[in-house]
């Protein structure tokens, strides 16, 4: 007589009951080589796998041994009506005996590859439309363990014969959901056929394929009520669900605070507020459309503080008259080579992280090496020289110790963030995408590209310079406004010619190289500028505020300090 080891089959060849094995038909092929899916009735001397189908038996004569190609056929374990351990189970889910019936709910016996054993379960059908059983999926009762039938089709959803000709058809992520929907009075209601995938999933299409498959009925539907799990990975897949179905007709569902799914709505609150929840469902939200309604609130408290809540103080009492900070916008800043443009924002800097804890990222090769920009921020922050030159007689001020000057460093680190030159360059796409991840990663405020003209512009070929600035000045917008920083460019102007005084004259946004985009686009204008032959203080002329809650145009004069570089409040004069 032949034993197990004759067909490879590691299992004693004495006892009696069920032996749980790898099975040596299959294991070789799959990933997971040790799952011990082949069932050995040591009693009775058979074999059945659960993965692959092979079965066969050990005789007197000649053993019976049949294979059948890896999920070649579906195959249905034996399924009775529903017992008195599965209606009890359900109905601690909130779910009907009726309705678990109507949904061709069954009670059977499988293995369990977590619960390593056999154990009572309750068996979900799905049908065809035909009314043909073409997937069984089991739940364990006793643990949270699921498995399905080997070969069975994954393209049809649990209750998806119900979306045939229906104009509303309900698509949850689970089958007590599913049933939970049914439970709540809706006919027409069905569940993905493998659930969510974990967010950044390489196989989501896999999971995607019963929309395709189900396109007839999507199609001819009106409404689309996606009741997905409310956790990342069911917000994620609901998402995907809509735009590959159409966003126009799909709807989400929203369920109380502290209910993830619809079986968890149905338990906690019961069917009417299950009902609720379905009948209240929204247009799936579609990115760049909203309401006022969506942002009331919002509304409502810029009312109350006319917008107050928004600005930040420049530090400087004269500027903050006529013109304060404001995240989300885009400002330009022009003025005259040595006129201060750098120097002004460079307090900015310096003024709004010592005032409002701001953190910088500055693209700056106008202020390069490194070392002298460090030299310029530090004076500001301590008001003292880095150094004192000509034998410490040139400033009253005395320098900075090395002590301090170690401390700004520190200080300085915590609120700014340098992009330097690299060998790919300091493309337009560069220095976003550094300034995306420095925005994620430490939470940034503001960003200052200083100067325009040291990036390296790609301009298409059948582009315009007008045609570029203004997309390029768009897209820097767009980002400041969907990251809410303060973006700050600084754009020199075209060349300009003296007065009879000795003077360039102030110049405009208008006057910047390449196109009037420059005021277009902006939400701010600044300019900075001195009368260099009286050797007068900086003025700051504010020629544009898109936002007039923000300021009004206006000229400040500034008192300037040599020693440190310190700007300061002087008075501002309102332009009529």
């Amino acid at each position: 007589m032949r034993n197990y080891q004759d067909y490879n089959i590691d299992a004693p060849d004495t006892g009696t009951g069920e032996y749980r094995t790898i099975c040596p038909e299959c294991s070789p092929h799959r990933k997971n080589q040790n799952e011990k899916d082949l069932s050995v009735n040591l009693t009775a001397k058979t074999w059945y796998c659960h993965h692959c189908g092979w079965t066969g038996g050990i005789s007197e004569s000649e053993p019976t041994r049949t294979t059948r190609p890896l999920q070649a056929k579906f195959e249905v374990l034996p399924m009775q009506t529903l017992n008195h351990e599965a209606i009890e189970y359900l109905a601690k889910r909130g779910i009907s005996e009726a309705t678990a019936k109507d949904a061709g709910l069954k009670s059977c016996r499988t293995y369990f590859h977590k619960l390593g054993r056999e154990a009572e379960a309750i068996a979900f059908p799905i049908f065809d439309d035909a009314g043909q059983i073409v997937n069984v999926k089991y739940r364990c009762i006793q643990a949270k363990d699921f498995t399905q039938s080997k070969g069975g089709n994954q393209s049809r959803l649990f209750c998806g014969q119900t979306m045939a000709g229906n104009d509303t058809i309900i698509i949850s992520e689970g089958e007590l959901d599913t049933l939970s929907i049914l439970e709540a009075g809706y006919f027409c209601a069905a569940s993905c056929p493998n659930g969510a995938p974990p967010p950044n999933a390489k196989d989501v299409e896999t999971k995607l394929k019963f929309i395709d498959a189900n396109r007839e009925a999507f199609s001819a539907a009106d409404r689309i009520i996606l009741a997905m799990d409310k956790d990342e990975p069911g917000i994620a897949f609901e998402k995907i669900i809509a735009e590959r179905i159409g966003l126009a007709k799909c709807y989400s569902v929203q369920y109380p605070a502290e209910c993830k799914d619809a079986n968890e709505c149905l338990v906690k609150y019961g069917v009417d507020q299950l009902r609720e929840c379905i009948r209240n469902a929204a247009p799936f939200p579609v990115d760049g459309v909203t309401t006022f309604r969506d942002h009331a609130k919002a509304i409502m408290d810029y009312r109350t503080d006319r917008g107050r809540s928004r600005l930040f103080s420049t530090g400087i009492r004269a500027i903050d008259k006529c013109f304060q900070l404001e995240r989300g916008t885009l400002n330009i800043l022009t003025g005259i080579p040595s006129h201060g443009k750098s120097e002004l924002l460079d307090q900015l800097i310096v003024n709004t992280a010592k005032i409002h804890g701001w953190k910088w990222a500055l693209y700056s090769p106008e202020n390069y090496p490194l070392e002298n920009h460090f030299r310029k921020l530090a004076e500001k922050w301590l008001q003292k020289p880095f150094f004192n030159p000509d034998n410490n007689t040139r400033w009253s001020i005395p320098a900075m110790t090395e002590s301090e000057a170690a401390d700004a460093i520190d200080d300085l680190s915590k609120h700014t963030h340098i992009l330097t030159l690299t060998e790919s360059g300091a493309t337009l796409d560069n220095i976003l995408s550094r300034i995306e991840y420095l925005h994620k990663s430490k939470g940034l405020n503001a960003f200052v590209i200083d100067p325009w003209n040291e990036i390296d512009h790609q301009r298409p070929a059948a582009q315009t310079e007008t045609e570029y600035i203004s997309a390029a000045l768009s897209r820097i917008r767009n980002f400041a406004r969907l990251n809410n920083l303060s973006a700050w460019i600084i754009a020199h102007p075209a060349k300009l010619l003296r007065d009879k005084s000795g003077n360039y004259p102030i110049p405009t946004p208008y006057d910047i190289s390449g196109s009037a985009h420059w005021r277009n686009k902006a939400d701010v204008c600044l300019t900075v500028w001195r009368n260099v032959m009286e050797g007068t203080d900086l003025q700051l002329h504010i020629q544009k505020i898109r936002n007039r809650q923000a300021g009004y145009p206006a000229v400040v004069n500034l008192n300037w300090q040599p020693a440190t570089g310190t700007i300061s409040a002087g008075y501002e004069t309102p332009q009529i």
